[in-house]
């Protein structure tokens, strides 16, 4: 079975903070296109932090809003931050997703950054497009890591970038899956989606470190699989940490790719 590549616990939750916060304004624009509306029972698929989830309940109030994760600790932070903006019409289960298998039970059924860590995509688009109720529909964003650029060429960068889609690979995800997105659809009976590509970029700010934290995340496991030492991933660190603080430096994320699919009614 894959495993999950990044950190998780309190350490994650943080991290999915910055990935929150530096990705909102375009998954925003997806739920407008994709008809998010009041009403709308909802789930998001691998919710993490819980960031994205509570949105979607702010969207489809009254309709309740679930966010479905594996790990604890980040859930027990949603249900934290849920309490603070006062939603009570959001939950979240702690389950692994192999396990998650629904009929036709939600108008809104989404994933973030989800598939890229699945050894078997295509089987969740189905189980994800079988929870969809006739009239709603199913929302996915996921990225290309080949997008992610940085000038000038730091090697911190490059060992970033480098690490991890090896990482990835040897647990059962594939980096690149954004753009293989369209054809799973296909694959999965789903039908055409929607679709559409944002590739971010940062001179300056949190999202600039991103590449940091997610390199960070992935240390003990580059490691663990001897993919380099531990010395090689402090000394990808410190230069990751200069990069992020030169005004100089400019670095474009991945390429995300958002689709999106209604059923018939």
């Amino acid at each position: 079975m894959e495993r999950y590549v990044i950190r998780g616990g309190q350490q994650g939750y943080e991290r999915l903070q910055i990935l929150a916060r530096a990705r909102w304004p375009e998954t925003a624009a997806l739920f407008g296109r994709a008809g998010l509306a009041p009403g709308m029972n909802a789930v998001d698929l691998g919710c993490g932090g819980g960031n994205v989830t509570l949105e979607i309940a702010a969207l489809v109030a009254p309709a309740l809003a679930t966010g479905i994760d594996m790990d604890d600790v980040k859930l027990a932070l949603a249900r934290e931050a849920a309490a603070a903006r006062g939603l009570a019409n959001v939950r979240f289960q702690a389950m692994d997703l192999h396990d998650w298998h629904e009929h036709a039970a939600y108008d809104v059924v989404y994933a973030r950054f989800v598939l890229q860590h699945l050894a078997q995509p295509v089987e969740m688009l189905r189980r994800m497009w079988e929870a969809v109720r006739p009239g709603g529909v199913l929302i996915v964003e996921d990225a290309d890591f080949d997008g992610w650029a940085c000038h000038p060429s730091r090697p911190g960068f490059d060992f970033f970038t480098r690490t991890y889609a090896e990482v990835i690979r040897r647990a059962g995800g594939d980096h690149s899956i954004g753009r293989k997105l369209y054809a799973y659809f296909l694959e999965a009976g789903i039908g055409r989606p929607e679709i559409k590509v944002v590739q971010p970029v940062s001179i300056e700010g949190e999202a600039k470190s991103l590449p940091w934290t997610t390199l960070d995340a992935t240390a003990d496991l580059i490691v663990a699989e001897a993919i380099a030492s531990r010395d090689e991933v402090e000394a990808a660190l410190l230069d990751l940490e200069r990069t992020t603080k030169d005004p100089g430096s400019l670095i474009t994320g991945p390429r995300i790719f958002q689709l999106w699919c209604r059923r018939a009614s």
